[in-house]
């Protein structure tokens, strides 16, 4: 069974990993959906990103990381605020390639429109642009964030466009 760990990013204590145990895919789902649809969690000003990491195989709890390991290469994560969030995933592959990808809700109509998506990083604010289809509520991304999370599973390819990072 694959074990997660969720990151949280926000401006007053950076970065913050925490895992629990025991647990399962169903259970990191459920707290992932608590997390994206609570009002205030994802505010976009004091909290603005998570990040959900599977441990790599074999690894039972993130204490026992070894050095050169998998983690946080896989990933699926949001920016944003429960408002109006970007999902993306980061798969890798066997050769130490990756892809990453921003996902849609639905198939982009115009390529060429773009909109905004700001939150708060420290001092300054951040953007970033995508496609409207590519905007998420805390309510439409948890879906995906489960299927991600439970089955492995990733957006139908017509949903997903690539990033170079």
């Amino acid at each position: 069974m694959t074990r997660y760990v969720i990151r949280t990013v926000d401006n007053r204590y950076g970065t913050s990993d925490g895992y629990t145990s025991p647990q399962t895919p169903e259970s990191i789902a459920e707290e992932m959906r608590t997390c994206l649809t609570a009002p205030r969690y994802l505010d976009g000003f004091q909290r603005f990103c998570i990040v959900v990491w599977p441990l790599p195989e074999g690894v039972s709890d993130p204490t026992n990381m070894p050095r050169r390991s998998q983690g946080l290469i896989d990933y699926i994560q949001c920016g944003g605020s429960t408002r109006a969030m970007s999902v993306e995933i980061r798969v890798s592959g066997e050769d130490g390639s990756y892809q990453h990808w921003v996902v849609a809700r639905e198939p982009v109509a115009d390529p060429d429109r773009w909109v905004h998506i700001e939150w708060e990083k420290g001092e300054d604010s951040f953007t970033i642009h995508v496609h409207p289809e590519e905007v998420f509520t805390g309510e439409q991304a948890a879906p995906v964030f489960r299927d991600y999370i439970v089955g492995g599973a990733l957006p139908d390819p017509a949903l997903l466009r690539p990033l170079d990072i």
